[in-house]
């Protein structure tokens, strides 16, 4: 077979050659629009690209002909498209698209454009990290003054020049912090403003603030697996069957086709929606990267497939070792080179593989034998159409319940279960009666936070009383440090020094569960903006204190209520609670200052229930 480095390698062999240029492979990450840019060109092949989500708005905001020209700052992680939207804008403006395919890699550029009040320019700063000065060195008065026309653009009436910069966050904030004291500092505070709230557009400012880190990562992802499954150059699988590399017992078509399984894509789906509630955000260049990744990956050399390592997996029957299955979890990279990319760091805190359930280990180790669990077995794992049963993982089982004490064959099978145990969490839907795949991760709540918590808010049902009730007993339990039951109200407690102690068995107030007629209860609501639920204490009409209820914090309140110690799943967690109960205790005293509040002990009953015992104290 021919190299994709020659003239004379197939179309099949260019395109997996281009697809690794996405891939885990070593590169520097600031060369890495070149690197894909030059492969593509080299390969003869479109860069994989997709409508990004703010295009729509960057086109509201600068259409000079139908006269909307504003300024715009495009922020966020790098990877996430800044510089892309900046150069499709360019191009639309000017015809010219030099900068796509990054034959124009100045930092710098300016555009004249005609309006319906005259002639306007548009400065844009493609990368701003590039255009300010290196540490160390000073700024120039050319540098200065630029800034000092940006500034001018976003607060003075009528400009007839406007501005379009490429910024990550953090050297946004670090470089207007730099700038000399005879700059025009106007727009420092604005833009620290707009970042810390969250803003996309400030009053009396013409300008218009992107973060591109503030976009769901759940969205991103089914752009990104669309754009990647529905490319022509797949026809691969047809015109070049004969060669292994593209045949039917290919890993690369095993995983392509697994790829678009419904249960596949449904769970990943899940995952990027999880990873957004837990404040985690993955860039359009990691999510490409998970993809390729799980196409790609296998356990040998650099991690990631050329044509002639697929031909010889194919050859030596070794095609688990480039399951996709494992690959989405990156259990194909060295934990080192898995740490280098924020997508699989996420991941890894999902452990999934890593935590189980004595119904599902049975059902991998014994379902073959067993005559309740082999219907399962069967279903779940044997007709896998793609790997089916392990025969590696089959030869481990054997061994190691063959064997009475051989710790290096004990070792072995545990990792192959590990590797069952990933593959079953993509095989299971959500709708498996029996196993829930949640189970074999650390947030085993996360079924129920889907489906009851984020899909209700979402679709604008009420939220399950039953789990409001079980979060309801979470809170109190860490709030009083008592073993409250399931109960109708979250108690405000606190100790007798009027401290957030551990044990908090001084009552102040109960909370209902739901609002009455005086404004008092609790409520949640869902932000739009950072994909999260937000659970609100109102202690009064029209007053709330709000926590936002993320994945990691909700899981443990789960685990609380069903009776693990606060302190054993997550110290992290703990003092979000109880720094959210000190917040709630703050409004409780301004409200009720210069009133007397008669004060209670709180005690326990033997089902839980709280009864309280009034004491001669008043606050």
């Amino acid at each position: 077979m021919s190299s994709p480095a020659s003239g004379h390698a197939t179309p099949g062999e260019r395109w997996i050659s281009f697809l690794r240029s996405y891939g885990p492979i070593n590169k520097s990450d600031g060369m890495f629009a070149e690197t894909v840019s030059r492969q593509a060109k080299a390969h003869g092949v479109a860069q994989l690209a997709f409508e990004h989500p703010e295009t729509a708005t960057l086109t509201e905001s600068i259409d000079p002909g139908e006269g909307r020209l504003t300024n715009v700052i495009l922020t966020g992680t790098a990877g996430d498209g800044k510089t892309s939207l900046c150069n499709a804008l360019w191009h639309r403006l000017t015809g010219d698209d030099s900068r796509q395919t990054g034959q124009n890699r100045d930092n710098y550029g300016r555009v004249q454009l005609a309006t319906s009040v005259g002639e306007r320019t548009l400065h844009f700063i493609f990368e701003f990290s590039g255009f300010t000065p290196e540490q160390g060195q000073r700024w120039t008065a050319e540098q200065v003054d630029l800034l000092d026309r940006f500034a001018r653009s976003v607060l003075d009436p009528d400009p007839v020049e406007y501005f379009v910069v490429a910024a990550n966050d953090g050297k946004l904030v670090q470089a207007f912090d730099s700038l000399p004291d005879t700059a025009d500092l106007r727009l420092k505070p604005i833009i620290e403003t707009m970042l810390t709230r969250d803003q996309r557009s400030h009053e009396g400012a013409a300008l218009q603030f992107l973060n591109l880190s503030r976009m769901a990562t759940s969205d991103l992802f089914e752009r990104a697996l669309s754009c990647l499954v529905g490319r022509p150059e797949w026809i691969c699988f047809e015109d070049e069957v004969d060669d292994p590399a593209f045949g039917a017992q290919s890993p690369l078509y095993k995983n392509f086709q697994l790829l678009q399984e419904p249960r596949i894509r449904q769970r990943l789906h899940a995952l990027a929606e999880l990873c957004d509630s837990n404040g985690f955000h993955v860039s359009i260049r990691e999510i490409l990267l998970l993809l390729i990744n799980g196409l790609l990956g296998y356990k040998g050399g650099d991690g990631v497939m050329r044509a002639d390592v697929l031909r010889e997996l194919v050859c030596d029957g070794r095609q688990h070792d480039a399951c996709l299955y494992d690959n989405l979890l990156g259990a194909n990279l060295s934990e080192a080179r898995r740490e280098r990319f924020a997508v699989f760091r996420f991941l890894t805190g999902f452990r999934i593989g890593l935590e189980t359930s004595n119904a599902l280990d049975a059902l991998l180790v014994f379902g073959q034998d067993d005559a309740d669990l082999q219907p399962h077995h069967r279903r779940l794992l044997a007709d896998d159409p793609h790997y089916g049963v392990n025969p590696g993982f089959a030869r481990l089982r054997d061994a190691y319940l063959e064997a009475e004490e051989d710790r290096s064959a004990a070792d072995e099978f545990h990792a192959g279960l590990i590797a069952e145990r990933r593959r079953l969490f993509f095989r299971l839907t959500d709708d498996d009666l029996r196993f829930d795949a949640w189970q074999l991760s650390v947030f085993q709540s996360a079924g129920a936070y889907r489906a009851q918590l984020l899909g209700a808010l979402r679709d604008g049902r009420p939220v399950d009383p039953a789990l409001m009730s079980r979060l309801v007993q979470g809170f109190n339990r860490v709030w009083t440090g008592m073993l409250a039951g399931g109960l109708d109200k979250l108690y405000l407690t606190t100790g007798l020094d009027f401290t957030t102690a551990r044990v908090s068995d001084l009552y102040l107030n109960a909370v209902p569960l739901e609002l009455d007629f005086n404004g008092s209860g609790i409520s949640l609501s869902f932000d739009e903006d950072r994909h999260v639920p937000i659970l609100h204490v109102h202690l009064r009409q029209g007053e709330d204190t709000a926590l936002p209820l993320t994945l990691m914090r909700f899981e443990f309140l789960m685990r609380v209520a069903h009776g693990a110690l606060p302190s054993s799943f997550s110290k992290e967690c703990y003092e979000d609670i109880i720094s959210f109960k000190t917040r709630v205790l703050s409004d409780f005293y301004r409200i009720n200052a210069g009133r007397s509040v008669p004060l209670s002990i709180l005690t326990t009953g033997a089902d839980g229930a709280f009864a309280t015992r009034q004491l001669g104290l008043r606050l």
